[in-house]
């Protein structure tokens, strides 16, 4: 339906073959190299398949580290912001030192959510972000990432065809073929419990 593909145009991943993507009164495909840096220091994501995500050649240190270091961290500052990140995700900062693939499919995809927090975003895409994993490692990732961004107020876009996954969202958009059909409006899925 278009779902990942929207997403990726988002991020300036992709681009449109008509129309424009307009986030904050930017066009997102015609910006200045410093709006782009801006840019990408509001947004994250967090992809489907977090193993096929990682460079093998860096360890879950450099992974979380990279996007700082790209907009002009310092080494020392960016790897404390990624031990911080870690203990967000309730992950233990000892596993720094040793690369993605040594962790099973949930720690890899928490490193991915660690990944998406660094560099303290205003908006978290998540496209899939449990279709790789089982149901009880996908239902952990889950409620972590509602803790997460009620806890720093964050918006989280996550793209799933999965209706379960949808309880947790404030506003679930139904997309086919490209063209949105449905929006509902939910309350949260913690609220509807305790109700």
């Amino acid at each position: 339906s278009g779902k990942t593909t929207l997403v990726r145009m988002i991020l300036g991943l992709e681009k449109p073959t008509t129309g424009k993507i307009w986030m904050n009164g930017m066009d997102v495909h015609h910006q200045s190299r410093v709006q782009k840096k801006e840019f990408h220091q509001k947004v994250s994501v967090v992809f489907q398949d977090p193993g096929s995500n990682f460079n093998p050649h860096f360890t879950v240190g450099m992974s979380i580290m990279r996007p700082l270091l790209i907009h002009g961290e310092k080494k020392e500052e960016a790897y404390k912001k990624a031990e911080k990140a870690l203990e967000l995700v309730n992950l233990d900062p000892s596993i720094m030192n040793i690369y993605p693939k040594s962790l099973s499919g949930g720690q890899q995809q928490r490193v991915s959510v660690a990944r998406a927090l660094v560099n303290d975003p205003k908006i978290i895409f998540a496209d899939e972000p449990t279709g790789a994993l089982d149901s009880h490692t996908s239902q952990d990732v889950m409620r972590l990432m509602q803790r997460l961004v009620r806890e720093q107020k964050r918006t989280l876009v996550m793209v799933t065809h999965d209706r379960s996954q949808a309880e947790y969202a404030d506003r679930v958009l139904e997309i086919i073929d490209g063209k949105i059909v449905h929006i509902t409006e939910n309350r949260r899925k913690e609220e509807n419990e305790r109700a």
